[in-house]
């Protein structure tokens, strides 16, 4: 009965996705049987294949087990995609002073593990309600075991704060231009802070004066919505060395070579065959059009 309620002819999903809503987030789906999932999901395709239906996994959704069983989730019967968080661990880690061979392994696993569709629509971002908000991971202490006295009213020094921003931007610079659909934790575009929950629930801080980002991001949303590389563009690894990385999607007619350079050098390098140079904690996107090549 209540799978009826759920996934039934006026239920639950039949109600929200005929009153306008495009799909649903399965909220820990390892708490949910393999058959209940593939239940919900002809109920949301029902209203259309472009209806999503999206689950959140924390690690990697192809080989994922849970409660000793190996789960079905990008099988085809079940989930669309998940949530991406290998991706937004490893752009967080490199950014903090690890090594680009590992952020880029991980973004080569996922995209060779993925099939083509989940990949292309996974859900990316750096924060959520259940992590640190980036800019407190990039540039706080770890908060480790410490407790929510310690976590409570904490602040970056202006110093880190500024850098944290600079950081920020790079870490954007990568979500927008990975395989998958970048997303932004309210607030994150402003600056705001914040440990675990609740910290990293605060109210959005409409006095913020912050508006570095907010530029950033909208060229890089036009950049995406113009450019056909990135929609479903295949994703090829150029370089992963030191705090350097150099990687190209590849579209129907435009290809696009994106160089992050997480060092304090001036960075030069070549793409698409010519010489490029790239700012010290900065990043560089070219698009060349390749339709007539």
């Amino acid at each position: 009965s209540y799978r009826e309620f759920i996934c039934g002819r006026g239920g639950v999903i039949d109600t929200w996705l005929s009153r306008g809503a495009s799909g649903f987030r399965l909220d820990v789906a390892d708490e949910l049987p393999d058959d209940f999932i593939q239940a919900i999901r002809p109920a949301v395709k029902a209203h259309g294949e472009d209806k999503v239906l999206l689950g959140e996994v924390w690690e990697d959704a192809s080989n994922k087990e849970a409660y000793g069983q190996r789960r079905t989730y990008l099988l085809g019967k079940g989930l669309d995609s998940v949530m991406n968080y290998p991706f937004r661990n490893a752009i967080l880690d490199f950014l903090k002073g690890g090594s680009a061979r590992n952020a880029a392994e991980v973004f080569l696993s996922i995209c060779e593990n993925y099939p083509p569709a989940a990949r292309h629509c996974l859900m990316n971002f750096l924060s959520t309600h259940d992590t640190e908000r980036a800019l407190t991971f990039l540039e706080d202490e770890p908060v480790g075991s410490h407790d929510r006295t310690w976590q409570d009213g904490r602040r970056l020094s202006p110093e880190k704060y500024n850098q944290g921003i600079q950081l920020m931007s790079m870490a954007y610079a990568l979500l927008y231009t990975l395989p998958g659909v970048p997303c932004i934790y309210y607030g994150d575009e402003v600056g705001m802070q914040g440990y675990k929950d609740p910290f990293n629930r605060g109210y959005y801080d409409w006095d913020s004066t912050e508006n570095r980002l907010k530029p950033i991001l909208r060229q890089l949303a036009e950049l995406r919505r113009n450019c056909d590389a990135f929609a479903q563009g295949d994703f090829t690894l150029i370089q992963a060395r030191g705090g350097v990385l150099h990687y190209r999607r590849t579209g129907p007619t435009e290809s696009a070579e994106i160089i992050v350079n997480r060092t304090n050098r001036l960075l030069c390098t070549r793409a698409f065959g010519r010489n490029t140079e790239v700012n010290p904690m900065g990043f560089t996107i070219l698009v060349e059009d390749t339709k007539n090549l």
